[in-house]
């Protein structure tokens, strides 16, 4: 689908159009399912997530956001990585004006706003916190030091590591299964993105290019792995859904049609 902007009010995509999947995904040992995972990621033309000095949120529309606001409304839970939540006013939030919406395939308002972290770093004086521990969750691994007031401010689940990392697999099991979690959007950074596609963990990428170069070599890409990332033969290969353009800023929503590493 090619289509130029066809709202007056700013707004990609309907509810019917979005059409998320209700019953996650299964797994390759048929045994267990993992939620449909869709990343949301807003790009310069070269490929930068962020700008002047690192900066997030500076390339974002007015439309990309309202695109986040409605992929937030659709979804159980919304999930970054500790580097995200250190750098951006992260609260995944649904707006007022989405709430009959999202009535129609969920029973509770919001959802659930989630930070994995390897490193226990994370800032305290930050409006994430604010929702209450029923609507933040923090996932960690099973020896990660927290500081003691998270306690208070968040769901703490912890995972076993695999060299270092946090058992990816492990988590989306457990999410599906105990937290009721079918719909999961990420939202960055590019490590968390890198370490999910990588591993096959990836449904949909919604992707806005920004009409801007930035050109930076110190700033972010949306993915991020060590090294040359996928080899040769191992590519996450994606279909394109349909494309929007706006202002000279193009809407891109893939589809991916090759798993890696299940």
């Amino acid at each position: 689908m090619y289509n130029s902007f066809y709202s007056s009010h700013d707004r990609i995509y309907n509810f019917e159009e979005l059409d998320f999947p209700l019953d996650g995904v299964t797994l390759s040992d048929l045994s267990t399912k993992r939620p449909f995972v869709i990343f949301n990621m807003v790009s310069s033309v070269d490929g930068k997530a962020t700008t002047y000095k690192g900066e997030l949120g500076s390339l974002g529309s007015r439309p990309d956001r309202l695109l986040m606001k409605r992929l937030r409304s659709q979804v159980d839970a919304v999930l970054v990585g500790g580097q995200t939540l250190r750098r951006d006013l992260f609260i995944p939030t649904v707006p007022a004006e989405l709430a009959a919406e999202r009535q129609k395939n969920f029973t509770k308002p919001q959802p659930l706003g989630m930070v994995i972290t390897n490193s226990g770093d994370l800032p305290r004086e930050h409006r994430f916190w604010e929702a209450g521990k029923e609507w933040r969750m923090v996932i960690t691994g099973e020896d990660t030091q927290l500081e003691p007031w998270l306690e208070d401010q968040a769901q703490i689940i912890r995972f076993p590591t695999v060299q270092g990392e946090i058992d990816l697999k492990a988590v989306l099991q457990v999410l599906f299964a105990k937290f009721d979690v079918k719909r999961l959007l990420v939202e960055g950074g590019a490590a968390l993105n890198y370490a999910l596609i990588s591993q096959g963990f990836g449904d949909e990428l919604f992707l806005s290019f920004a009409p801007y170069v930035v050109g930076g070599i110190e700033n972010m890409s949306i993915i991020a792995g060590k090294g040359y990332g996928l080899g040769e033969g191992d590519l996450a290969k994606l279909k394109l859904r349909s494309l929007y353009h706006h202002d000279s800023e193009l809407f891109l929503r893939y589809q991916f049609i090759r798993a890696i590493g299940i």
